[in-house]
């Protein structure tokens, strides 16, 4: 099954690049592309991709308010925002709009398409660099406040679930340290969502941490989101 992809990037040599880069994988298309924000709102709209890749510095209107507005609209998009950008405000903000993953333009392309095969299977791509910043963050609004807030009434395998996604593992792991099948974790992890109010593995994980669940200080600063 091919999977449809757009891509949202200013420059156009990029978009050439990547529309190069996935024509030599039969699974992968390119069917859209946009030049800025509001182009690829416009764009998720009429194409429904599969998953985008996002600038987060385009004209216009921000990858970080694109991928806001288009998450809103559909809480099922797939999104990875891809760009040069790896402080710590961008990838916070990118993530809190709804972004499934957060990539640097330098990875290279066998990170670029493990990345989107992990974000189409529900996984949660992100680079090493992005990996620390976001730790770093978690464990600061962890140490400044813990809000109050009402007990979600998580199951014992959820909470356990929730130990392991902290530690970076992916479905497939979570299940084989929980015996359970990835469809399961993947049912584990909705139902998790839902008692939440959330979508996205990074706000659950943030979440968890906000509520006790999660210690951030044994988070581990490659692999703990």
């Amino acid at each position: 099954m091919t999977r449809r992809i757009l891509v949202a990037d200013d420059d156009p040599m990029v978009r050439e690049a990547y529309r190069m880069f996935f024509s030599r994988h039969d699974t992968l298309e390119v069917v859209g592309e946009a030049r800025d924000g509001n182009e690829a709102v416009s764009l998720h709209r009429e194409l429904k991709p599969d998953i985008t890749l996002m600038d987060l510095q385009m004209p216009d209107k921000s990858g970080v308010e694109a991928i806001g507005e288009i998450c809103q609209a559909d809480p099922t998009a797939c999104i990875v925002a891809l760009t040069t950008f790896g402080t710590r405000d961008y990838i916070v903000a990118a993530l809190r709009a709804g972004a499934a993953g957060y990539l640097l333009k330098d990875a290279g392309g066998p990170a670029l398409l493990a990345a989107v095969e992990q974000a189409l299977d529900g996984e949660m791509p992100l680079s090493s660099a992005v990996r620390r910043e976001l730790v770093r963050d978690v464990v600061d609004s962890a140490v400044r406040e813990r809000p109050a807030l009402p007990d979600p009434g998580l199951a014992p395998r959820e909470r356990e679930l929730l130990t392991w996604l902290a530690q970076g593992l992916t479905n497939q792991q979570i299940g084989q340290k929980m015996f359970v099948s990835e469809g399961s974790v993947k049912q584990y992890l909705s139902h998790i969502g839902d008692k939440l109010g959330l979508k996205s593995r990074t706000q659950i994980l943030m979440r968890a941490v906000q509520l006790g669940i999660v210690d951030p200080t044994e988070l581990d600063p490659i692999t703990g989101l």
